[in-house]
């Protein structure tokens, strides 16, 4: 199964998505704010020994850094723009956003239903998962 990262800073949020996941037998990670997302990544401070998630979700509104910022830094950083991200938000006037200019690869509604997120984490990591363990290679600098 897939390691996947969760960032909202909803804790009630996080913990269900988290909880949703891990009984499908995902490897969960969650953070709560951008900054510590960005951290968990290894892109602030910069840590290439951190290995990368094969997903990404995260909230718009966080604390100190909103969701926006996060996306851009990810894609903009040569260790982490290939990963998949979904963004899960209320806001739905922000998906043509978030997709055109951060280049999501999914947007999620709040609120859903525990199948409705399966299904758009299964659908965003099956687009995204090589034929082979042998063509998984992380983008190098």
């Amino acid at each position: 199964m897939a390691r996947i990262l969760l960032s909202d800073d909803d804790a009630d949020v996080l913990n269900m998505m988290a909880a949703i996941l891990t009984k499908v037998g995902h490897t969960v990670t969650t953070s709560s704010s951008g900054l510590d997302t960005l951290r968990k990544l290894g892109i602030n401070p910069r840590d290439a020994s951190i290995e990368p998630p094969d997903l990404i979700i995260f909230d718009v509104m966080m604390p100190h850094m909103d969701g926006y910022t996060v996306g851009r830094l990810i894609r903009d950083n040569p260790r982490t723009h290939a990963i998949p991200m979904v963004v899960v938000s209320g806001m739905r006037e922000l998906s043509r956003l978030f997709t055109a200019t951060v280049q999501v690869d999914g947007f999620l509604y709040k609120p859903f239903a525990p199948e409705e997120f399966i299904a758009c984490v299964e659908k965003t990591l099956k687009r995204f998962q090589p034929a082979s363990s042998e063509e998984r290679s992380w983008p190098k600098k």
